[in-house]
């Protein structure tokens, strides 16, 4: 990719530009948080995603703009895969064994992903990592990636996108945990809000036999256009793969000749999850805290628990949280209120968004950061339970606001 050199892209369509000019016009303060998306291809990508629903682009994107900056991605440096994997690298033990890792380019300059799926350890990964770690790893790859992308598409002249290969060799109904299926749609879908029109080309690889009943707990996540672009490949994989990609960019496990120490490169290739890496409640100060705060939180309701910060700006102030339900998943964020005074509502459209909102399930291990809140004001931790259509989830937490 380091032979590529600056070119003119293609001319855009005069409508796909007068589309394009509208969403900036609409987005502009998102725009100004993560300026890096602010040239026309990023932008067509987006409304090519969404059909050229600009009103449905406009407050998608909004949110993955803010999403992108309130956990500081768009100030990351991305330049190289390496970086990328470096960063992924260090966000938590438990997370290294979610398999899946940044190999290089196919023959066109698309970036190329390979997720060894087959040799996750569902199980393990529940009782070891916040699921939050789970979807800071795909977000910060995906943002890596798109990072690399808009530098190539300016050199190479053209628009790009990924290539990814899921590898289910090893996979069984034995090791498969459906909760964690569920956890990995779930993040499925979020991906697919945040980064769209981006994939190329998906390969399937070494499918088993029951790879329908896979299929039919995956596929309602997908969007059409991602559907379109999958393709289950048979026994000849490897000729099929070498004829995108080239064969010094695959390791040497997937009919390729790059050189490592092993068949697998530095591909992450999940595996059993180390019992020393599981969760103990008994090393958890916070689990053990008998002054833990209680919420219900309502089936098809929302609520949040409100935080007032008062004094001067400070850049070292930081809101930390911990929270577990007994049972069942809940959608988490933090928001700033525009007003002191405060509101009724869990979400204001006026509100700044400090931590993105997630799908987290704690049952397993519980949530627990903290995130850097300078500015003084009422900041509100939203709990949301709309997805839930039966049953209230009952959630213990304490927050602390460090000077």
């Amino acid at each position: 990719m380091s032979s590529m050199t600056a070119q003119e892209l293609p001319k855009i369509d005069p409508d796909d530009q007068a589309l394009i000019n509208e969403l900036r016009k609409r987005i502009h303060k998102e725009l100004e948080l993560v300026p890096s998306y602010n040239d026309d291809y990023s932008l067509l990508r987006w409304l090519i995603g969404w059909d050229r629903h600009i009103e449905v682009v406009v407050p998608k994107l909004k949110m993955a703009l803010n999403t992108i900056h309130s956990m500081r991605l768009d100030v990351e440096d991305f330049s190289s895969l390496e970086k990328i994997t470096a960063y992924l690298d260090a966000i938590s033990k438990p997370s290294y064994y979610m398999p899946g890792s940044l190999i290089g380019f196919d023959k066109q300059g698309n970036v190329v992903s390979l997720q060894a799926v087959g040799r996750l350890d569902g199980p393990g990964l529940l009782q070891s990592t916040m699921i939050s770690d789970l979807y800071v790893l795909r977000i910060a790859e995906s943002e890596g990636v798109m990072q690399i992308i808009r530098e190539n598409e300016k050199k190479l002249g053209r628009q790009l996108g990924t290539v990814v290969i899921i590898d289910l060799d090893g996979i069984s109904l034995d090791n498969l945990e459906w909760t964690a299926l569920k956890a990995v749609t779930n993040m499925l879908s979020h991906l697919q809000e945040l980064f769209p029109d981006v994939l190329r080309k998906l390969f399937i690889i070494r499918a088993p036999s029951f790879v329908q009943l896979l299929w039919s707990a995956v596929s309602p996540c997908l969007a059409k256009q991602t559907k379109q672009k999958i393709e289950f490949l048979g026994n000849d994989w490897k000729e099929r793969l070498k004829e995108v990609i080239d064969e010094s960019m695959l390791y040497e496990h997937w009919g390729g000749t790059k050189p490592a120490e092993t068949p697998y490169g530095d591909v992450r290739m999940g595996g059993k999850v180390p019992k020393e890496l599981r969760y103990d409640s008994t090393k958890d100060e916070c689990f053990k805290n008998k002054e833990l705060k209680s919420l219900t939180v309502s089936a098809r309701s929302s609520t949040f628990v409100p935080v007032l910060v008062k004094g001067e700006y400070n850049p070292d102030r930081k809101l930390r949280w911990w929270w577990r339900a007994e049972s069942g998943d809940l959608d988490f964020g933090v928001r700033l209120s525009a007003s002191e005074n405060g509101t009724q509502n869990p979400e204001e459209a006026t509100d700044t968004i400090c931590w993105p909102k997630f799908r987290l399930l704690t049952e397993f291990v519980p949530e627990s950061r903290e995130v850097a809140i300078p500015n003084p004001g009422l900041y509100k931790l939203t709990f949301d339970n709309s997805h839930g259509k039966l049953w209230s989830k009952q959630v213990k937490y304490c927050i602390r606001v460090i000077e």
